[in-house]
């Protein structure tokens, strides 16, 4: 596996232990998202709580959605697909930021620990493929792509999520107890996934070799945690009875389209249409 990969992909070193490492950020991820279905029954998350991503509808957006992606992008790679390459990264940042809300979040259980695992392997994973793929050769290859555009709709979105986390928190100063419910959701935005996606549009937008290393990768994740927040809104809904709000499931239906919608722009055209 390790000679066809390196052979056929823009990497400088074996990505064998990349592979490893994800096959069990994989199983933790599924272990533990199965254990929080079957246990989120019997009261192991707060049924009061406004974190709609922390809940048995976040396990089972997990397992129907960042779990296959995650084992899709690895088979990808694994063929010689240059973009299964470039998602492989965000698939594993996705599960870094979703799992990081349960770390932060979720009660504390024997699922800490998993949580602890599968960020601390995810982090650790994607840093290791990041910094093992030949970041100008990628930019060799994709130099037909819209850059500039997207590096641009890629800080936009960012700006617009300071912009509502920031409206959010406003609300909140001076009111204790008002949404303090949302807190470690602001934590994980803030500190975590709204920074890579203003970092990686203005790299992009600058035309810098590591940016186009990231874009697809963040904007996979930006697609998809619009997608995972908004079923495991309707699949809380439904497996324990939490009040739907269909404007804000619909809102995050439109960020994930149009991200989505712009990895497909970001990937119509290449230089090199094998890979």
């Amino acid at each position: 596996m390790a000679s066809t990969m390196s052979a056929a992909l823009p990497v400088r070193r074996d990505l064998t232990f990349a592979f490893i490492s994800s096959l069990s950020v994989a199983v933790t991820l599924a272990a533990a998202s199965i254990a929080g279905l079957v246990l989120g029954s019997h009261g192991l998350y707060d049924a009061d709580s406004p974190l709609v991503q922390v809940s048995r509808g976040g396990d089972a957006a997990n397992l129907i959605l960042g779990l296959p992606i995650l084992l899709g992008s690895m088979w990808l790679a694994k063929r010689g697909s240059l973009l299964g390459l470039l998602l492989w990264p965000g698939a594993l940042f996705y599960v870094l930021y979703a799992d990081a809300l349960y770390l932060v979040a979720a009660p504390i259980s024997w699922l800490f620990f998993a949580y602890v695992v599968t960020v601390t392997l995810s982090a650790w994973t994607l840093i290791a493929i990041v910094a093992g793929i030949d970041a100008e050769e990628v930019r060799r290859r994709l130099d037909l792509v819209p850059a500039r555009r997207v590096g641009i709709a890629l800080m936009l979105i960012a700006v617009l999520a300071y912009v509502g986390l920031t409206a959010a928190v406003g609300t909140s100063i001076g009111d204790p107890s008002s949404q303090t419910g949302m807190r470690p959701q602001w934590v994980v935005d803030y500190a975590l996934g709204t920074p890579v996606l203003l970092l990686g549009g203005a790299l992009l937008w600058r035309r810098t070799a590591v940016g186009y290393v990231a874009a697809s990768g963040l904007l996979l994740v930006s697609g998809l945690n619009g997608l995972a927040f908004a079923a495991s809104a309707v699949l809380d809904w439904q497996l324990s009875g939490r009040v739907l709000e269909p404007a804000v499931v619909v809102v995050h239906v439109v960020i994930a389209a149009v991200s989505l919608g712009l990895l497909a722009y970001f990937e119509r055209e290449r230089s090199d249409e094998r890979c």
